[in-house]
């Protein structure tokens, strides 16, 4: 049934295979680690020189600003801060003499540090000089990130470099807002370099957040950037918006805030460093690790590689056994391209009461069951000839004339050149749950038979209560047009009758007979079938319902209060909508006249595309208010049939797509309906 592999190709080829895998792993990976780890030592020697160089850069950076402060102030407020920090920075460079190439970068530091001193040198200048010097080292640190070629640390070193360019704009930011402050005032110039020194600064800052990773990132933007940032946009603002002369900030204020916060970005950087510095570390042993493992591996595979020879022997032993299990379990079959059957599983041949020797030869008609219709195998056909696989439901005869149910996966089998050579069928046996879905069908049927008699039923007690609310409306309009004829007839008998008099009468009995033709349109279009929707308001909704059900409310002193808010339209079956309403109302007047309530009212509210119906008859028992949308449940012990409530939610979330729902509130029940 299925296609044989011989067990010499099974086994052969996957030793050949590990056989050129362990050559392989022999001969490279003893080579590209040691590449690796010899890498990794360069690469953490050049780290160690780039964290030198950082804090060389930080020394710079923090004398560039002393400086500038030391210019523009008095000599006693930053002259003891600015030859200790002078100090630091030889300590550094002496320490880096012999790898920075640059050997006049002490001399033209001291040279400038005289002009310092002399006062015989402009900010800008100051500025320029500690700039140019830090860009070159900062090259210097660009220049070593190239040299790593694993992405998380190459991550971490650009992350740090950028982050490094926002220090080193943020120590800009320092000298300058030092130099302003001083001036206490700003020229063009200064505002244009002030600001463009923040774009560059932001700029540098998100690169830096782009590539920090996490843990970096929220430590800088919850317990660096938070600390201190509302105080900087301060002075910055003061800066940007000339407002020098309104605040009261002095050059050594703003010096030591900045001051505060590039130390606070300096711990960034070494917390940076540190994880670059153990990340290395961590990938050389790492290395180191995969060297000793990977020797070890061969080693081991040659003994995996013995082992797996014996375990192959078993697998084919096991895949015998796992066929017999198929045979014996899946419903499956193989055809040739003309439906001719050419094998059959034993599965195939209990369901379908054959043997097996009675199935090869003959069409896969011999199990097609007449019930199947002749489009399903057009279908079929045309898919699996076209090379496509077809998956379906079948219903298949039995050999004893009985029948089976399958879900069936037919799929071709191609040839080395690509043309269909058979097809192959795996089934799965569902007559159960056919059968299954065949009862709930008919369950189904009766379900909704028994749908329509509750709809039948509800709509014959509403008409009783519509005839009883005709009667209502009839009664009052007969008495006066009898007593209108009356008064005639009397009249005629006393000769006492004029033309203005009998048409005045006759107006009135015309009025009256005009309001009774409009009570029988009302009462017939409520009753009217339709099956298309309708589009209105709530307004029109209530207003016609009231024309129906508000005399004989009034009748029973019931007061109908109105809070109408809604003003959108609603596309649905205006008449069923209006049968649910009817009987919301009804049902209040039924329980106010039950529970002799003393000036009753029901109060109808619409909200957006909420209306609601509440009286002030005392509410449901919370015991029984579960139960009023069930079918034949009743409040009402003698008149009621329990199909009012039942039928009206059926309506709202059946028929109009919304939602019914009761509560109480402090006077009595609540129903809301919600489209």
């Amino acid at each position: 049934m299925f296609p044989k592999i011989p067990i010499k190709t099974k086994l052969l080829v996957p030793m050949f295979i590990m056989t050129l895998l362990l050559l392989y792993i022999g001969s490279s990976v003893g080579y590209i680690n040691y590449n690796k780890l010899e890498s990794l030592k360069k690469l953490r020697g050049q780290i160690l020189f780039a964290n030198q160089i950082t804090s060389l850069i930080n020394s710079l950076q923090i004398e560039r600003g002393l400086s500038c402060a030391f210019i523009f102030n008095e000599k006693s407020i930053f002259e003891q801060a600015l030859l200790k920090q002078r100090k630091k920075t030889d300590f550094l460079l002496n320490k880096l003499k012999d790898k920075i190439k640059d050997p006049f970068v002490k001399i033209h530091i001291n040279n400038l540090r005289k002009s310092i001193n002399n006062y015989s040198i402009t900010y800008n200048n100051v500025i320029k000089f500690y700039s140019y010097t830090i860009s070159d080292l900062l090259d210097i640190l660009i220049n070593i990130s190239k040299k790593s070629h694993i992405p998380i640390i190459t991550q971490d070193i650009i992350a740090h470099n950028n982050f490094l360019f926002f220090k080193e704009y943020t120590g800009i930011e320092r000298a300058l807002g030092v130099v302003i402050f001083s001036q206490k005032n700003i020229t063009k110039k200064q505002l244009i370099d002030f600001t463009g020194n923040l774009t560059l600064e932001k700029y540098s800052k998100n690169m830096f957040l782009k590539y920090a990773t996490p843990s970096i990132k929220l430590l800088y933007l919850q317990n660096i950037y938070k600390q201190i940032s509302s105080k900087i946009l301060y002075m910055r603002n003061a800066i940007l918006y000339k407002k020098l002369d309104s605040v009261n900030i002095s050059p050594k204020y703003w010096l030591n805030t900045m001051t505060l916060f590039l130390n606070n970005l300096q711990s960034i950087s070494k917390l940076i460093e540190n994880k670059i510095k153990l990340d290395i570390q961590i990938k050389l042993n790492h290395f180191r690790n995969l060297f000793i493992f990977y020797t070890i591996s061969i080693i081991f595979s040659i003994i995996a590689f013995i082992l797996m020879i014996v375990a192959f022997f078993k697998l084919a032993r096991n895949e015998q056994r796992l066929n017999n299990i198929m045979n014996k379990y899946i419903i499956s079959s193989t055809t040739d391209t003309k439906g001719i059957i050419i094998d059959a599983s034993e599965a195939f041949c209990k369901i379908s009461g054959y043997s097996k020797k009675e199935l090869i030869g003959k069409s896969h008609n011999i199990v097609r069951h007449p019930d199947m219709p002749n489009e399903i195998f057009k279908k079929l056909w045309h898919d699996i000839s076209r090379g496509k696989n077809w998956s379906g439901k079948i219903k298949n005869r039995k050999k004893d004339g009985g029948f089976y149910w399958v879900y069936a996966n037919i799929e071709p089998l191609f040839t080395n050149k690509g043309d269909i050579d058979s097809y192959i069928a795996i089934r799965l046996d569902i007559t159960k749950s056919e059968i299954l879905q065949l009862q709930y069908d008919e369950e189904a049927k009766k379900s909704l038979q028994k749908e329509k008699i509750l709809q039948e039923q509800s709509r014959f007690a509403q008409m009783g209560e519509m005839m009883s609310m005709i009667a209502h409306q009839w009664r009052q309009p007969l008495n006066t047009i009898s007593a209108a004829c009356t008064i005639l007839d009397i009249r005629a008998n006393t000769n006492k009758t004029d033309q203005e008099n009998i048409l005045e009468i006759s107006d009135k009995i015309k009025n009256l007979t005009q309001h009774l033709s409009k009570t029988i349109d009302d009462f017939r279009d409520f009753f009217k079938p339709t099956k298309e929707k309708k589009r209105f308001t709530y307004d029109e909704l209530i207003s016609s319902t009231l024309r129906i059900v508000e005399i004989s409310l009034n009748n029973k002193n019931i007061k109908i209060i109105q809070d109408l808010q809604s003003k959108i339209y609603i596309t649905t079956y205006f008449n069923e909508l209006k049968q649910v309403l009817i009987n919301l109302l009804k049902n209040a007047e039924d329980a106010i006249v039950d529970n002799k309530i003393k000036k009753p009212y029901i109060h109808i509210i619409t909200k957006e595309n909420k209306l609601i119906v509440s009286d002030n008859a005392g509410g449901i028992p919370q015991d029984i208010i579960s139960k009023i949308f069930d079918p034949y449940f009743s409040t009402k012990e003698l008149t009621g049939t329990g199909l009012g409530l039942y039928m009206s939610k059926t309506i709202v979330e059946e028929h109009c797509g919304g939602k019914l729902s009761v509560s109480n509130d402090k006077d009595g029940a609540v129903f809301t309906i919600t489209l």
